[in-house]
């Protein structure tokens, strides 16, 4: 299967590179240079906001796999969030339908629902209730994901990333609210996320198997067969 990760030089982009392997053909999109390419990847200097510049990106690829956006919440809007978050977005889900590709994943945020900070178990269907205009930003990638499967039938998922900085031998305790992901359970959710059959439209959680997680894991299980190794339910390594 051939796959475009945009954003290929960020964090989550370092993160499957690492745990994948060789199972795709992978496309590296980035407006930086990704180095130490293996033989299954190659690197497309990418700007996101440049619709032709994505369209050739997505040009013979089955899945895109969106990753590229400013990521955290402090950026001035016009000229980060508007055009990373949301024309980049845009174009994302615009050029992979012009070009013919199966599916997007879209790396959405927990921001989206960050106003149930407090809370247990947040279903993926809740009212949406950003705190900041990133997190907005990122409802609109998803509402962009809805309208494509509508109107085009591009097949979109939709992930809810966590922090991917959960480590098993780390420092936390099973009683916390934690909202954590491991790089490795991460790597699996996306790929999950690509080789899923039968999905037009899904919003899923990304998050590791917590005795308190903030996000609701059982629609990730559900819709996609995740099944995450890592989490406050299992004993510290």
């Amino acid at each position: 299967m051939k796959v475009l990760v945009t954003g290929a030089a960020g964090l989550f982009g370092g993160i499957v590179r690492e745990h994948w392997g060789s199972r795709y053909a992978l496309r590296l999109a980035d407006i930086r240079t990704v180095e130490n390419l293996a033989l299954h990847e190659e690197y497309v200097e990418t700007d996101i906001v440049a619709y032709e510049s994505m369209r050739a990106a997505c040009q013979g690829i089955d899945v895109v796999v969106h990753l590229a956006a400013y990521p955290g919440d402090g950026a001035e809007f016009y000229d980060t969030l508007l055009r990373l978050n949301m024309i980049g977005a845009y174009n994302a889900f615009h050029a992979a339908q012009a070009a013919g590709c199966r599916r997007v994943v879209y790396a959405s945020s927990i921001d989206v629902v960050m106003g149930y900070a407090a809370q247990a178990d947040v279903a993926w269907d809740a009212p949406i209730y950003p705190t900041n205009v990133y997190g907005a930003s990122k409802c609109w990638g998803e509402a962009l994901g809805r309208a494509y499967a509508h109107q085009h039938g591009l097949s979109c998922i939709c992930v809810r990333l966590c922090n991917p900085h959960f480590e098993q031998d780390g420092d936390w305790d099973a009683g916390d609210l934690i909202s954590g992901i491991s790089r490795r359970d991460a790597a699996q959710l996306l790929a999950r996320c690509i080789e899923v059959e039968d999905v037009d439209f899904a919003i899923v959680n990304g998050i590791s198997n917590h005795c308190r997680g903030r996000l609701d894991l059982e629609i990730s299980r559900k819709v996609l067969g995740y099944a995450p190794e890592d989490g406050t339910v299992f004993p510290r390594r």
